[in-house]
């Protein structure tokens, strides 16, 4: 009778050994796992600093200038008037079309407001 029971407590030492050694497996793979995403977190945040860093080279105000004056001719700049810059509540309000109206100028691109902003001279157009 002891033999069973020595036997039947070595399987279940085992079986408990066998139990362990998964956990420690499958708790050393999510390991690994969690590392790697880690590293790819700081790739990517990384990434974004540099992106940032661009951004900031590339929109710093006096080598947007630079540029400005260098293609100036080939783009047709000109500086901006005060009278060209208007405030939000100057902006005309959103046509609103109900179903069945004739949006086919408006698409066309005729001219739908009398909003004179200074960049384009009176009686002048496209």
């Amino acid at each position: 009778m002891m033999r069973w029971i020595n036997l039947l407590f070595l399987g279940l030492v085992i079986a408990a050994a066998t139990w362990t050694y998964q956990v420690k497996h499958e708790a050393e793979v999510k390991l690994t796992e969690i590392r790697e995403l880690q590293n790819k977190i700081a790739l990517e945040r990384e990434t974004i600093e540099l992106l940032k860093a661009d951004w900031a080279f590339l929109s710093h105000p006096a080598r947007l200038e630079k540029l400005a004056k260098r293609y100036e001719q080939e783009l047709g700049l000109q500086v901006t008037e005060a009278d060209q810059i208007i405030s939000a509540d100057e902006l005309p309000d959103v046509p609103v079309f109900a179903p069945g109206d004739d949006i086919g100028d408006l698409i066309a691109g005729e001219a739908i407001d009398d909003l004179q902003t200074g960049s384009i001279e009176e009686g002048q157009s496209n």
